[in-house]
């Protein structure tokens, strides 16, 4: 038996020298592959002692110790099998019964002592020998039967992963399920033979050893050449490779697409290179490694390669070949490209954007100290409502639209101009070149973007003439557009040139934005109320109309910053506090006993883009449990200039919520019959413009008759505001109006003063 010693001893070195490599990997799968050769090293050494040994005690310790190790050898197996061949036991109690099983197993054999049940050993003499035989008793099937267990459950994961897999992983598995099936075969054999020793745990080790190499140390060089050849093959990047002579022995798809090559063409491929670098052949044998930039012109479309060589050696540093990678820069470069210009011009229009305008404004004024320079600023008047009624794309091509205008027109060198956000265009322009009408011309085409406009664009343009050129642009800049602030308001284009005084009235612009939020919050806005009273002298109500009482300015009349407040959009502030204020004042008149009187309240043309009207006017009315008729609702003409469909729905929305609703100013427009006839209004309030030289005027009066009639067949009442003198009360009693407000029967008054004179009379 000495060749099975000699066999099992180098079995054993070469099995420790697997676990020991397997204890220091770092794989997954090492702990499994290590538990597994812990367990193979027993039986080997109980085997080998099985062979050398006669006596009966060693033999029965030998044999008891080689069944516990063989079981949790198959234990270890099938634990290692489920691992590599990615089965997972998903419920833990499975793992629990095979440990159990496992483990009673051990036991059992290890009872055997005691209970003499798996084995027994008999002496037995022959006439070529003599010594101890193994006999199996009763619990040795079951062991054997608990071993086939485990051995069919690595066999099933190791033969379904074989049949799973692809081609290029099935040596990992189909290797070590072969050694394992013949390593049984030779169990099985030894199991019939009942010989002394266990011969197959050569077949054991063997095993044991390939499931190191293929777990821990296997590289797949099938997949890695596949993978390879796939990667080669999708990479973006050119790749070529050559022989020591330089001949091209392979070229991937990006590499033929790049130099043209076609799909047999491969041989061409380092002369297609050359001609793409413009290289020589001879010089480009000379370097070990080179990165050549260059460009390729096809169809009009141009191309950007970084091209790299290098050579290859073998580790006696002689030359084996060379490869050649062409990354392919265009879209990088475009990119690069784009960022740089974008980092200088607006992305909308393509014209200088702030930072750059200002430095090239800045460069241009210290290169011609001599020259007498403008800059202009433009502002589209209501751009925000354009936006909204137009959409955003109109709004874009009026932006273009004015950029494009400012390339046409900019014809001196030293003429800079760009975007300064928003609607706010920017220009630098020499005096001498500068003709305003010419520019207002141009300014004027502007809306011209092939869409009829219902509304006009109104464009605003402020000049500053420069100078301090020491100034910074943008504080140049600031003042053109203080200057454009001066002509706001104004319904047409014009060039507004800053002056000092300019600067005073943005100043005051400022002052009133900043302090209204803390005016209305500590009682500074007030409601002032103009008595309305009827034909037979009979207050019947009054207009709401707001006052600031300003602890510096004193008593602030609307004029002084209801346009500045319409201008910035801050208006619906001071709409929604004075509407609570009215709210508040009727409710304590119905609880004094007052519900005979009314309260009418302005309506901006802009809060109905800054809020949703009836949402906010109906929440007050039933805050402070109203009778919406009490609270009467003034709109004027100018909110139906735009969006008129949607105009006529809030009117609709109010009016059906129980809310009196009267067309303000009537007559002061263009189209006031035609407001009247789709506009849904309940009361019309005559501008103060017809009463004036009404006693004189046959024509007006003639006007104002027909007006009033108009309005008492449509049963529609007619306040007529503005009245200051008898003969104008005289002359619209005698045309039939209903309601009269103005100062010859009353002036706006606190509310105190109004309560003193009104509510104190019965």
């Amino acid at each position: 038996m000495m060749w099975y010693v000699v066999t099992m001893a180098v079995l054993a070195v070469v099995t420790v020298f697997c676990l020991i490599r397997s204890i220091r990997s770092k794989r997954e799968i090492a702990p499994y592959v290590t538990n597994l050769l812990i367990w193979l090293f027993i039986p080997i050494i109980s085997n080998t002692i099985l062979a050398v040994s006669t006596g009966a005690d060693v033999l029965r310790f030998c044999y008891t110790v080689y069944f516990i190790s063989t079981t949790v050898l198959l234990y270890y197996f099938a634990q290692f099998s489920l691992e590599y061949c990615n089965f997972r036991i998903r419920h833990p109690a499975i793992g629990y019964f095979m440990t159990s099983i496992m483990g009673l197993d051990v036991v059992s054999v290890a009872l055997n002592y005691l209970w003499g049940h798996v084995f027994t050993l008999e002496y037995v003499t022959t006439a070529e020998e003599s010594g101890y035989v193994f006999q199996s008793l009763w619990y040795h099937k079951i062991h054997l039967l608990i071993s086939a267990a485990l051995w069919m459950i690595a066999v099933v994961a190791f033969s379904l992963k074989t049949i799973k897999t692809s081609k290029l992983y099935r040596d990992r598995y189909i290797t070590i399920l072969s050694v394992f099936l013949l390593t049984s075969l030779w169990q099985v054999f030894h199991i019939v033979s009942n010989e002394k020793i266990d011969q197959s745990i050569i077949g054991m080790c063997v095993m044991g050893v390939f499931i190191y190499i293929y777990a821990i140390e296997y590289q797949p060089q099938a997949l890695m050449e596949e993978m390879k050849k796939t990667v080669l093959a999708t990479i973006s990047d050119g790749i070529l490779f050559f022989d020591e002579e330089r001949n091209c022995i392979y070229t991937n798809a990006a590499a033929q697409f790049q130099l043209g090559l076609g799909t047999n063409e491969t041989s061409a491929g380092f002369e297609k290179l050359l001609a793409l670098t413009g290289e020589d052949r001879e010089d480009s044998a000379n370097y070990q490694s080179k990165i050549l930039n260059c460009t390729k012109v096809e169809d009009g479309e141009e191309y950007i390669y970084d091209i790299e060589f290098h050579k290859l050696h073998d580790l006696q540093g002689k030359l084996i070949g060379s490869f050649a990678k062409i990354t392919d820069n265009t879209e990088r470069t475009k990119r690069e490209n784009l960022n740089r210009f974008l980092a200088t011009h607006d992305k909308l229009t393509g014209i200088y954007n702030t930072d750059r305008l200002y430095d090239s404004i800045r460069e241009t004024l210290q290169a011609n100290p001599d020259k007498e320079f403008l800059v202009l600023a433009s502002d589209i008047k209501e751009f925000k409502l354009v936006n909204d009624r137009y959409g955003k794309e109109f709004a874009d091509k009026l932006l273009i639209r004015i950029a494009d205008l400012l390339k046409e027109k900019a014809v001196s060198a030293t003429t800079r101009y760009g975007r300064l956000g928003s609607d706010k265009f920017g220009v630098l322009i020499e005096k001498d070149n500068y003709d305003e009408e010419t520019f207002i011309a141009a300014m004027r085409d502007v809306p011209n973007v092939g869409r009829n406009l219902v509304i006009p664009i109104i464009m605003h343009v402020g000049a500053y003439e420069i100078e301090d050129k020491s100034m910074p642009v943008s504080a140049m800049f600031d003042r053109a557009f203080i200057a454009i602030a001066g002509v706001k308001h104004d319904a047409e284009l014009k060039v507004a040139h800053y002056e000092e005084n300019s600067r005073d009235a943005l100043l005051w612009d400022q002052k009133i934005t900043e302090q209204l939020d803390n005016a209305i919050l500590t009682g500074q806005i007030v409601p002032y109320l103009q008595a309305q009273v009827s034909r037979d002298g009979k207050v019947v109500g009054a207009e709401v109309l707001v006052r600031w009482i300003h602890p510096d300015e004193g008593f602030m009349p609307p004029g002084k910053f209801l346009g500045i407040l319409e201008k910035n959009g801050m208006i619906g502030k001071i709409d929604q506090y004075i509407w609570e204020c009215a709210c508040r004042i009727l409710r304590r008149w119905s609880f004094e006993g007052r519900n005979d009187l009314y309260l009418s309240v302005n309506i901006s043309p802009k809060d109905f883009y800054m809020m949703d009207v009836p949402e906010v006017i109906i929440g007050l009315a039933d805050k402070y449990e109203l009778d919406r008729k009490r609270l009467r609702l003034e709109i004027t003409e100018s909110i139906m200039m735009d969006d008129i469909d949607e105009k006529l729905k809030t009117i609709d929305r109010l009016r059906d919520a129980g809310f009196i609703v009267e067309m303000d100013d009537f007559g002061s427009g263009y189209s006031s019959l035609n407001m009247l006839k789709d506009m849904p209004v309940d009361v019309l309030k005559l501008d103060m413009i017809f009463l004036k030289d009404t006693a004189k005027n046959e024509r007006t009066k003639k006007i104002m008759s027909l007006i009033i009639d108009l309005a008492k067949s449509l049963d529609v009442p007619v306040i007529a505001e503005g009245v200051e003198t008898i003969d104008q009360v005289d002359f619209l009693v005698k045309m039939g109006c209903d309601y009269f407000q103005g100062y010859y029967f009353a002036r706006p008054v606190s509310l105190d003063e109004y309560e003193k004179k009104n509510l104190s009379v019965s």
